[in-house]
């Protein structure tokens, strides 16, 4: 086992025991204004590590059951509606937030830009950290939740930050059933401290300029979430995207290491950049993620 395995290792097991030692908490209120015929839905808020309150948007069909489900694993961006999918009518579907996100920020309240180098002197302090554990709770507390009936099938999906909280959660809990990741946030890897990146990695490159010297200590801090580093424990299928040109969340070197690094992944690259295939590629995740869930596709 390498070192950098060892650590990540580490850092997972920190996280697993404060999981373990927080009671979720779990409270869940019907919002009838967003709630429609076929499906309603809940606010729900629940504890997480830390003792962070999280809020997630929960859907649930009306008629028939047990019924899959889908996570939508929360992306760099200080607010998170409710997302349309056509298949809210045949599945459950939560949305989540991490800390520091609008609604999960009574502890801490996250800045964009800024959010990619809150608290990184330390990994004590180092903001993003928690949105793995947070990741990780919201697949534990959909079990536990009594509103909806689940099949068992559960999928996971995400873009950009989202997506690589998708694989890292999906690595640490092998029920779920697939994982859709667009154009995975190379946080963690060597890659996402290169010179002339865009926003949001290039947040990175700031600090580092402005900390001559910090570039191996913050290399060694963040490689706990390298997503490759994980990568041969996410034992189910990934449809994973990336843009030929992205420059700003998934260079295209590093999405290439990560899909060969996967053990079931169908990767498919775009002529674009971190919009990762955009409008074409969604209607090939609906249809990819309504299979794998056991629905028809409409």
């Amino acid at each position: 086992m390498t070192s950098v395995q060892q650590h990540s290792d580490a850092f997972w097991e920190r996280i697993e025991a404060q999981l373990a030692e927080t009671d979720p908490n779990i409270e869940i209120e019907r919002d009838a204004f967003y709630s429609q015929t076929e499906w309603d839905v809940f606010r729900m808020r629940y504890t997480s590590a830390g003792g962070h309150r999280i809020f997630a948007w929960l859907s649930v069909p009306k008629e028939g059951g047990p019924f899959p489900a889908l996570i939508r694993m929360p992306d760099y961006a200080s607010v998170h509606d409710i997302i349309y999918t056509p298949l809210r009518e045949r599945a459950v579907v939560m949305n989540a937030t991490h800390r520091g996100q609008r609604n999960s920020d009574g502890q801490v309240r996250a800045s964009y830009p800024g959010l990619l180098t809150d608290g990184i002197e330390n990994a004590s302090t180092y903001t993003l950290f928690g949105a793995y554990a947070d990741a990780v709770r919201a697949v534990d507390v959909l079990g536990l939740q009594s509103i909806a009936e689940l099949s068992g099938v559960v999928a996971l999906t995400g873009a950009g930050l989202g997506a690589s909280l998708a694989l890292a959660a999906a690595a640490r809990r092998p029920m779920i059933s697939a994982v859709t990741a667009d154009t995975p946030m190379a946080l963690g890897h060597p890659t996402a401290l290169e010179a002339g990146l865009g926003y949001p990695l290039a947040e990175l490159g700031d600090y580092l300029r402005a900390n001559p010297g910090s570039r191996s200590a913050v290399q060694d801090l963040l490689s706990v979430v390298n997503p490759v580093t994980a990568a041969s424990q996410v034992r189910c299928p990934v449809l994973m995207s990336a843009g030929r040109f992205d420059r700003s969340l998934c260079p295209l070197a590093f999405a290439e290491e990560l899909a060969s690094a996967l053990p079931d992944c169908d990767f498919r690259v775009y002529d674009g950049a971190a919009e990762g295939g955009g409008h074409i590629h969604g209607q090939a995740r609906g249809a990819w993620l309504a299979a794998r869930l056991g629905l028809e596709v409409s």
